[in-house]
């Protein structure tokens, strides 16, 4: 969904995808809150506020020149798309690590997918809220991301199975909605997308061995 619309926030000019990425990271947590309880919540709230630092202070890398000539410019500038991917990848890999270290804990990873579909979806949905395009293009969004919310809701619990399905259903979803939308395939939610895909497959793979090892020892 394209940006068409931009907020005067006191000194400040935001574009309504910042909007969308901090509302739907917010109703995400306080959804995990009441429904899995305060560990979960924790967690997620340290990988989204890490993220948002780590996309915030990727200026200094993206844009190191000029925070070296005008260093008060970090207070207004962020990495872009590519500081943003600098955060994604530095929360996600943050988040393995603490459920490694947890033995993979099943609750915790049917957490994990709902609250990567909640955010996805949430973010299209304020998108289409808040940018103008055709009509049928954000019923269409709309009715498939929540759809697919819905659908993930009701069977992430069930099996390891379920969820590396889901995942990569999800993918399909939102190649689907993008090609239809006016940006196309080439989007930095889709890619978003991708990277949570990845992520995904990657702890399927490792709790799967994981199993097998740990039943090969009992």
């Amino acid at each position: 969904m394209p940006v068409t619309e931009w907020y005067i926030i006191k000194s400040l000019t935001v574009p309504s995808s910042w909007i969308a990425v901090i509302l739907a990271i917010l109703i995400t947590g306080i959804v995990l809150w009441r429904i899995f309880g305060k560990v979960t919540e924790q967690w997620f709230s340290d990988t989204a506020i890490l993220f948002l630092l780590a996309w915030k202070l990727s200026v200094i890398i993206t844009d190191f020149d000029m925070i070296i000539d005008f260093p008060l410019s970090i207070l207004y500038f962020n990495g872009g798309t590519t500081g943003l991917f600098i955060g994604l990848i530095v929360a996600l890999a943050r988040l393995l690590w603490l459920l490694r270290r947890q033995d993979w804990p099943e609750r915790e990873l049917v957490a994990m997918l709902i609250a990567l579909v909640m955010v996805q979806s949430l973010y299209q949905f304020i998108m289409v809220l808040l940018n103008e395009t055709a009509l049928w293009q954000k019923v269409i969004t709309v009715v498939l991301f929540a759809g697919f919310t819905t659908l993930t809701w009701l069977k992430a619990s069930i099996s390891s199975v379920w969820r590396i399905q889901l995942t990569l259903l999800f993918l399909g979803v939102h190649i689907f909605v993008s090609l239809i939308q006016p940006l196309g395939m080439f989007q930095t939610p889709l890619f978003v997308t991708g990277l949570f895909v990845i992520s995904f497959v990657m702890v399927y793979y490792k709790t799967n061995k994981h199993n097998k090892l740990k039943g090969g020892k009992l």
